[in-house]
């Protein structure tokens, strides 16, 4: 999306680039000031996404993000190279003292649900909470094999809820529109990521694509970024694969195991890193 008018101006944040969220380490290296404020407004939610309607009376609390004026366009730069114009919109109003930017939604009230709470925490989203307690729940009661391939559906099943919510992660903390495959490869560049994967150590695994046979993917704790690609292929092969068996149901296995681990790892990394006190 494009700039504000008045890139000198402060941004009021009460989503995902809030301090303590996803996206604030986008914005933490320009930050020069912060204040806790309230904005006149109603808090809203869609597609999972707080937006924020100007014609509401319930005032939403978020933050004021004073940027150092030397790099004041830039991090706003990086502010409309995460947020999609087809959510969001430019706008100004006062929050507390301060005339601010702000990302009001477009056409706030269509598909949207008013928020319970006056503030938006993107770490009690319940892919990031029920999902994954949903996920460690199925690898506990499905780990023995069974011909009737029960365990090893649920497994699979598993394993695609768990990259809703990776996908929801790289989204919030990367690009809340474009291709999913696009932001999923941020993923294997992230530190914590690399350090998971060491923690985890796994062993040596190859797969091939169930569309493209002589295409190998390979799973290499040294190489985060190939083993990524590892993991997202089995995800792929979920749809694809025609029969299954116990290799099958073994590796699913294994994968769901390995990567819940070091998504679990990530996430709380990503979300203590963005704190006031990191």
């Amino acid at each position: 999306m494009k700039l504000p008018k008045k890139t000198d101006l402060p941004f009021f944040a009460y989503g995902a680039f809030r301090p303590g969220q996803l996206a604030f380490h986008r914005l933490k290296p320009f930050v020069g000031k912060i204040e806790k404020a309230t904005v006149s407004g109603e808090l809203r939610i869609r597609d999972g996404l707080p937006i924020l309607d100007r014609n509401g009376k319930k005032g939403v609390e978020g933050f004021v993000l004073f940027f150092n004026s030397s790099v004041s366009e830039e991090a706003y730069r990086s502010i409309a190279d995460l947020e999609p114009d087809a959510q969001y919109q430019w706008g100004e109003a006062n929050a507390g003292n301060y005339l601010t930017n702000i990302l009001f939604g477009r056409s706030p009230k269509k598909g949207s649900v008013s928020a319970d709470d006056h503030d938006w925490d993107g770490q009690s989203d319940p892919l990031f909470t029920v999902a994954l307690e949903v996920v460690r729940e199925t690898l506990k009661s499905n780990r023995a094999f069974d011909p009737n391939l029960k365990p090893m559906f649920h497994l699979q099943m598993a394993y695609l809820l768990l990259w809703s919510a990776i996908e929801r992660y790289v989204s919030l903390r990367y690009h809340l529109g474009g291709k999913v495959t696009d932001k999923v490869k941020r993923l294997g560049e992230e530190t914590a990521f690399a350090e998971a994967m060491q923690s985890v150590t796994p062993n040596p695994r190859e797969v091939c694509r169930a569309d493209k046979p002589e295409e190998i993917l390979r799973l290499d704790a040294a190489n985060p970024n190939r083993s990524l690609d590892y993991y997202y292929q089995i995800r792929s092969n979920i749809a694809h694969r025609g029969k299954a068996v116990r290799h099958d149901h073994d590796r699913m296995l294994e994968a769901l195991e390995q990567l819940s681990a070091i998504f679990d790892f990530v996430v709380k990394r990503a979300f203590d890193e963005a704190k006031l006190t990191a």
